[in-house]
């Protein structure tokens, strides 16, 4: 190497070195000394590049390591580093190209396919997720997650029939991989094959016998059948629903005042915004998680919360013959959302497939979701499937009133929506998930 080439590996060095510890203003100087001496140098310009976007300038950022990448394209941390800045500047198709681009280098990184899959959702490029993930199972006919992801995005496009094979190459391929035999029974449910996704969900729950979406699942392919015996336990409303009245929490004079403590806590919450996840909530505003760094009354509110859902698993039958009753609670952290509907707010039927317990607590119920007369009106229903399945049987349904002051307990896995009401009204609402994917 020449002394040149020594002199710039130095200065490239004590760029780092500042840059890692938090120097930024001697890391510009150092890259820049290391440019002037070679323009070409494209780890330089990938990590000046990297300072641009920590100051907050992404044009900079983008500028530099394009360059990088037009210099020595082969390097994956280039395009992964660009493609995190165009993320963050709001340039989604651009970042979805990057990380392809990425993943033509790496294909088998399970960080990048990780990141692509978020991205194909949020812009609708499906079809070119699509085109992807089949090349890279051409490629790699052993790549058990490129399989599972192509399958979930086909089932987005309705290509079931696609859906359902690549989902099934997904399972053969890592025989104990649960979500992919519940999302096959899923596929399989939609298209109308309720014998086929009952297979499926039993060969899922023969790994995991309370999983949640395989036991909603497996719900709706028993009634399509006809097998009312097996499908009476999973849907045994009496036993697994559980309306329970709070105790007031010390510091508040009544429940009156604790549940108007709520609503202004929930109306002024810094995250409170409209239908955040586009999924099931309509016509309405949402909360992040409450409980992530509770202020009061958030912090009564949890203590009250895990002493309830403390009392109802006290009262499940432990010998019971029922794959939630019959189980040990697993290891699980608690999630809460607050939810402001007014008119038409609604929530359509859906499931929390990452929970095994779930609840909601009203703080504030209208008049008109109240009166005795008015068709179910803003109360909660459980037990009708999403319309998306194709079901040919009426589902065994029921409906509770909301009251102010009451908390429902629920398995994750019954499905449930909020039937809409038109009084523009207040009816606030506090749901709240026992998760096991965020369980330390």
């Amino acid at each position: 190497m020449s002394q040149s080439g020594v002199r710039i590996d130095a200065a490239l060095a004590e760029a780092k070195s500042a840059h890692e510890s938090g120097d930024l203003k001697q890391a510009g100087r150092m890259y820049r000394k290391v440019l002037s001496q070679d323009p070409k140098c494209a780890p330089a310009l990938n990590l000046y590049g990297i300072l641009a976007s920590q100051r907050g300038d992404n044009a900079s950022a983008i500028k530099r390591i394009t360059q990088a990448i037009a210099i020595d394209g082969s390097v994956v941390d280039y395009h992964i580093n660009l493609a995190v800045v165009q993320e963050t500047a709001g340039d989604l198709n651009a970042a979805f190209d990057r990380y392809a681009a990425a993943l033509a280098i790496e294909p088998r990184n399970p960080e990048l396919l990780g990141r692509l899959s978020p991205i194909a959702q949020s812009t609708g490029r499906y079809e070119d997720f699509v085109s992807t993930l089949s090349s890279l199972c051409a490629a790699m006919p052993d790549y058990a997650e490129a399989f599972y992801l192509r399958g979930l995005s086909l089932n987005i496009l309705r290509r079931m029939d696609e859906a359902a094979d690549s989902l099934r190459k997904a399972v053969t391929l890592a025989p104990g991989f649960t979500q992919g035999y519940a999302n096959l029974a899923s596929v399989l449910m939609d298209s109308g094959k309720p014998a086929e996704a009952l297979a499926a969900c039993n060969d899922c729950l023969l790994l995991d016998p309370a999983e949640t979406f395989a036991l909603a699942t497996k719900a709706i392919a028993l009634a399509e059948q006809g097998d009312y015996e097996k499908l009476r336990p999973l849907m045994d409303f009496d036993t697994l629903l559980d309306v329970h009245t709070l105790d007031l929490p010390p510091g508040y004079d009544s429940i009156e005042i604790f549940n108007a403590a709520l609503r202004d806590a929930v109306l002024t919450h810094p995250s409170l915004r409209l239908d955040p996840n586009h999924r099931s909530c309509h016509f309405a505003t949402q909360t992040d998680d409450l409980f992530l760094d509770p202020a009061e009354p958030f912090v009564a509110f949890e203590t009250m919360i895990r002493e309830a859902a403390n009392d109802y698993r006290r009262k499940l039958d432990r010998n019971a013959a029922h794959p939630f009753l019959a189980n040990p609670m697993p290891e699980t952290a608690l999630v809460g959302w607050a939810t402001v509907m007014r008119a038409q707010g609604h929530q359509s039927a859906h499931i929390h497939p990452t929970s095994w317990l779930s609840g909601v607590y009203y703080v504030t119920v209208p008049d008109l979701v109240r009166r005795g007369d008015n068709a179910h009106k803003g109360w909660i229903e459980f037990g009708r499937p999403p319309e998306h399945y194709p079901i040919t049987v009426d589902p065994d349904v029921t409906f509770l009133e909301p009251v102010e002051g009451k908390l429902i307990l629920f398995p994750s896995y019954l499905y449930h929506r909020t039937v809409p009401y038109e009084d523009d009204a207040m009816r606030i609402s506090i749901a709240f998930d026992f998760d096991t994917t965020l369980a330390s």
